[in-house]
């Protein structure tokens, strides 16, 4: 089996200016990542979830352990789905190909970006695999993603479990993000209008890391960050920018500004 990593052959909008190409949406878009998962054998139940639910892609970030068998014991006749896992050491390279990121976690922050429960976020989800390959974040077992990682996505993901006891096995989790996904997809009364155009998509995050990371170097030459504010300025710069949830070309644009800017202010 090849373990290097492969390259992947906010409210819909009512109105538009002129017409889009239509497109459905494709539960098979959808990009799993288990971030640094710890046991094999929960690798395997998420890989039968998944398959329950008609969802193909898996990317795993810095397993700990990856035991093909194991696998294959929790996840019967997944031969084929095996064969399409991907794995990296760094999250940036996992997600560089993705048009929107979810991260899951309970855990709140003032920082944080826009919060809902599966069944709210399942159709901007869906919107986004008419032109594109969303993910949605799940955390190692014994503490999730790190906030870091959350305060980077567009959206975060939480699921109303009860106050008092809100811990999920990784495969739970999964599986009811999955279903609720698949519930939404199959639900012809839902409303999911083609916001996305696909000859201008979202922005993969390769593309919006790049427009932010030059935004703020030009930021940072024109003295704007004032001592101790610069790593807040920078989420919230970054959230903003998720937020609007730029197009391809309109990352590009932002992109070009910072270096323009940077430029000038350079000579």
């Amino acid at each position: 089996m090849n373990l290097e990593p492969k390259t992947p052959n906010p409210e819909p909008k009512l109105c538009y200016t002129r017409r889009m190409p239509e497109s459905s949406p494709d539960l098979s878009r959808i990009t799993i990542v288990l971030v640094e998962p710890r046991n094999p054998d929960n690798i395997g139940s998420v890989v039968r979830a998944m398959m329950n639910m008609g969802l193909y892609r898996l990317r795993l970030v810095s397993p700990m352990t990856y035991d093909f068998s194991r696998i294959e014991a929790a996840a019967h006749r997944s031969e084929r789905f095996r064969e399409g896992i991907a794995i990296y050491d760094d999250l940036g390279d996992a997600l560089a190909d993705c048009n929107l990121v979810v991260a899951t976690s309970s855990r709140f922050r003032q920082l944080g970006p826009r919060v809902g429960t599966p069944a709210q976020l399942a159709p901007a989800i869906l919107d986004h695999t008419r032109a594109g390959y969303p993910a949605i974040l799940f955390g190692r077992e014994d503490w999730g993603l790190p906030n870091e990682v959350v305060d980077q996505a567009h959206l975060q993901m939480v699921i109303p479990a009860v106050p008092d006891y809100p811990s999920l096995n990784l495969a739970q989790a999964v599986l009811l993000v999955a279903y609720e996904l698949r519930q939404t997809a199959l639900d012809e009364t839902a409303i999911l209008p083609p916001r996305i155009d696909p000859t201008d998509p979202p922005a993969t995050e390769a593309e919006l890391t790049a427009a932010i990371d030059s935004l703020h170097e030009a930021l940072q030459m024109a003295g704007f960050y004032k001592p101790g504010q610069e790593p807040a300025k920078r989420i919230k710069l970054g959230r903003l920018l998720r937020r609007a949830d730029p197009t391809s070309s309109e990352a590009g644009l932002i992109r070009a500004m910072g270096y323009v800017l940077g430029r000038k202010l350079g000579e």
